[in-house]
């Protein structure tokens, strides 16, 4: 038995790195790349609101969606200059304070266009706090495992909103999201004068072995899963739709599957540092493709909730493991920049591109689509788990 479980467990060289981290550092990971994405976790509700006391059109509510996604996309392209000129203590301690002031002068902007510039600086402040929690969740010994802390963390503060909100926004309105953001992070204040991660350093010499090879492929490989993701998820409902299968039900299923993500995020966490991380990556990929295929062809009651547990669970288990195997073979530190703004870019563009193949070809190739791009991606994560693509070998 023992001989059985030592042959998953990583040998002591195969993921090199600093001490065990601490339980401050994970508590600084987990709690501010919570409270950063809570306006893209709570987009339901928030969007209601958005319409009813803002009176926005849906394209408007559109368009602060995308200020709100892309300033947490855009932080990484700066990224590249301060991490390498200031301490992390430094910049996450301006960045929550730029936070906290950009969701309180968010409750007195008086125009769209003010409230939408407000949104913009904040989430790009949030997205420099994101970038820290990404580049030191990369650098730690147990990347796994806090990478799933990572995402569990979102997934849960982002169920207690779905909750909470509704009932806060009835009895103060579109400014209770912003002072209970802002009240967050100035809670989560003191956390930013101590946070450690490291600056990213220059690339020249990962660049001698495998060039722009490594973040090339890192960067298709997150983009392809999460285009593989938007139009699966994003268009769940309307494939169950077009099987005859009512709202309410499909409603209910999709609720209970968002319960099934925090528990892939938990497994991953569970799992993190004791099995081979290839053979996770394989079992979490093979779990999505799978779910992927069983949303073909005319569905039933029961195959759809099959499908939206294992695609949800498999996600969520997949991502903490696909961002370790990138973190362990990013020795700069600086390709984690990038695959952040990847992740807000393959979020936003994936429901479009599998949108139109929706629209104009049908449910069948969309997914057909989703599934090869998700194939596409683990193949790239095998090349980049095994040492391939940093050792700058021929991809065969």
């Amino acid at each position: 038995m023992s001989t059985a479980i030592d042959s998953l467990l990583p040998p002591p060289s195969a993921d090199t790195g600093p001490a065990p981290e601490s339980r401050g550092m994970v508590a600084r990971i987990v709690i501010f790349s919570a409270i950063v994405p809570l306006a893209l976790l709570v987009a339901p509700v928030l969007t209601t609101q958005l319409i009813a006391e803002r009176g926005l059109t849906p394209a408007n509510v559109g368009n602060y969606f995308l200020f709100e996604l892309g300033g947490i996309s855009l932080a990484s392209l700066p990224a590249l200059w301060w991490m390498r000129r200031f301490t992390s203590r430094k910049i996450a301690t301006v960045a929550a304070a730029v936070f906290v002031a950009g969701n309180l002068l968010s409750t007195v902007a008086p125009g769209i266009a003010l409230l939408f510039a407000t949104r913009l600086v904040t989430a790009m402040a949030g997205g420099a706090l994101m970038l820290l929690c990404l580049n030191a969740a990369g650098a730690s010994a147990n990347r796994d495992r806090l990478f799933g802390w990572w995402i569990a963390g979102q997934l849960v503060l982002g169920a207690i909103g779905l909750s909470l909100l509704p009932r806060l926004f009835a009895g103060f309105g579109l400014n209770a999201f912003y002072l209970l953001m802002a009240a967050m992070m100035a809670t989560a204040f003191p956390l930013a004068f101590r946070f450690d991660a490291p600056t990213i350093e220059p690339t020249h010499g990962d660049g001698r072995r495998g060039g722009l090879l490594l973040p090339a492929v890192a960067m298709i490989a997150v983009l392809a899963f999460y285009i593989g993701l938007g139009g699966s998820w994003a268009f769940m409902s309307v494939i169950a739709a077009r099987s005859g299968l009512k709202p309410l039900p499909v409603a209910d299923t999709i609720a209970i599957a968002s319960l099934l993500g925090i528990a892939g995020a938990l497994l991953a966490t569970f799992l993190g540092g004791r099995a081979k991380r290839w053979m996770a990556l394989s079992a979490g990929y093979a779990l999505l493709f799978g779910a992927v295929l069983m949303l073909l062809g005319r569905l039933d009651m029961t195959a759809f909730a099959g499908a939206a547990y294992a695609f949800k669970f498999s996600w969520t288990f997949t991502l903490p493991f696909i961002l370790a195997a990138i973190a362990a073979r990013d020795t700069s530190g600086g390709i984690m920049a990038w695959i952040n703004m990847v992740i807000g870019f393959g979020t936003s563009i994936g429901p479009v591109i599998t949108g139109r193949i929706l629209g104009s070809a049908g449910a069948g190739v969309m997914l057909a689509f989703c599934a090869a791009m998700i194939a596409a991606s683990f193949v790239l994560l095998l090349l980049i788990e095994s040492g391939a693509v940093t050792r700058g070998k021929n991809m065969r």
